[in-house]
């Protein structure tokens, strides 16, 4: 079948075809890269439920006021996790100790 005939293939060569695969690894690689490059930088990292009883502004508040190199993301998919991370061991002890939770703890399982 032609790309001129009608039901054709109607890509022009000059217009490539983006497999979402390739694209969806890209993003992923450059993800990846990133996290390495933020564990490096900020090893001292605090993971939270998002938005737990109207805390994301008394946090934003604290990290900006009190704390010196952080970084901070959203965990998964589903934005229901936030790593905080942080460059100062004391930094991120300090948050630990205001903002988390003793009952919210995460815990291995083992």
């Amino acid at each position: 079948m032609q790309a001129d005939e009608p039901g054709g293939d109607r890509r022009s060569a000059d217009k490539p075809h983006t497999d979402k695969r390739t694209t969806d690894k890209r993003n992923t690689d450059k993800r990846g890269e990133w996290l390495r490059r933020l564990d490096e930088e900020c090893p001292y990292q605090v993971v939270l439920p998002r938005g737990q009883s109207g805390a994301d502004d008394a946090i934003m508040k604290f990290l900006s006021a009190y704390v010196g190199k952080f970084d901070m993301y959203v965990e998964d998919e589903y934005a229901v996790f936030v790593r905080y991370c942080f460059a100062d061991p004391l930094d991120a002890a300090i948050f630990r100790s205001r903002f988390e939770y003793r009952s919210a703890r995460f815990r291995l399982a083992g």
